[in-house]
């Protein structure tokens, strides 16, 4: 292939092939129905390999369908790989049945304000410039595929910090796959921070790293996913644990059928308001019942 060293070709060509193991490890260890999402963003960063392989042998990587699917094939990776995301924040809470259904409303809103700063970056660059007219398409996916490499870090620490709590050991799948995101992730920001610096992007190995990175993470998922998994470590939570007064609570209202009637009492000064024109309408008829019964009396 012109243009293409040995060890990129090697990774372009080996990256399929340990992304549809992956899925048949998946199957084999019947994790496709809890990883749907994963075997999924798995399936769809293939068939991008297959499509980008076809337009840069037909094309060329100076043209604008490869252009075009490159970049667009990176925008829809990255949506995918936030429902991935979705589905390891998820699987982290399972110990916490009522927790659970919180996290989900959280990572949806989190998700939500991802997409909103991705839709204002990208409307907001400029539409063209002379030197490169679609350049507006590349810097968009670009700054987006930065903050959703942010969220997949921030899981990264979430599980680094919070395993003790929620029974996920560092040899536990779910830590696994998001260590592959997290690593993968992280290096592309760390990259793409590097090339902005003049005196670094010079190096000859930035452009081959970011491929070597996600190649690893391919790597760490199919170990996880090779060796047995070992069983969840039993979580030990003191009684006046907030997180376990949470779960219950949680538990409660959302699984156990019964409602919570919220009163919609009234503000403390109309009460009192009320309470005060009732006490002087009270005295405007006491005191015309005195006048009333003083006239009557002084006819008599």
């Amino acid at each position: 292939m012109p243009g293409l060293t040995l060890q990129a070709t090697l990774i372009w060509l080996s990256c399929p092939i340990l992304q549809l193991f992956c899925v048949y490890l998946l199957y084999r260890r019947k994790l496709l129905k809890q990883f749907a999402f994963f075997a999924s963003y798995l399936i769809l960063l293939t068939l991008l390999n297959v499509v980008r392989f076809v337009c840069y042998r037909k094309f060329g990587f100076s043209s604008w369908p490869y252009f075009s699917v490159y970049w667009v094939g990176t925008a829809l990776a990255n949506m995918a790989a936030l429902a991935v995301l979705y589905e390891i924040f998820c699987a982290a809470f399972t110990p916490f049945a009522g927790l659970q259904d919180l996290a989900k409303i959280v990572f949806k809103w989190a998700a939500g304000s991802v997409f909103f700063i991705g839709f204002l970056v990208f409307i907001s660059n400029p539409a063209s410039s002379v030197g490169a007219p679609h350049r507006w398409l590349a810097t968009g996916v670009h700054d987006f595929e930065r903050i959703v490499g942010v969220m997949e870090c921030a899981l990264l620490i979430f599980l680094f910090i919070g395993s003790q709590h929620l029974g996920v050991s560092m040899r536990n799948r779910v830590f696994g796959f998001a260590l592959g995101f997290g690593f993968d992730a992280f290096c592309t920001i760390v990259v793409y921070s590097a090339l902005a610096a003049s005196h670094i992007s010079k190096f000859p190995l930035w452009s081959q790293f970011l491929p070597m990175a996600y190649y690893s993470s391919l790597l760490i998922w199919v170990g996880y996913l090779l060796k047995p998994e070992p069983s969840r470590e039993s979580i030990q939570i003191p009684i006046t644990s907030p997180l376990l007064r949470w779960n219950e609570v949680a538990l409660q209202m959302g699984h156990s059928g019964g409602k919570v009637a919220l009163l919609n009492q009234e503000p403390f000064m109309p009460q009192v308001e009320r309470m005060v024109e009732k006490v002087l309408q009270k005295q405007v008829v006491e005191r015309r019942r005195s006048r009333y019964q003083a006239a009557h009396g002084s006819e008599s």
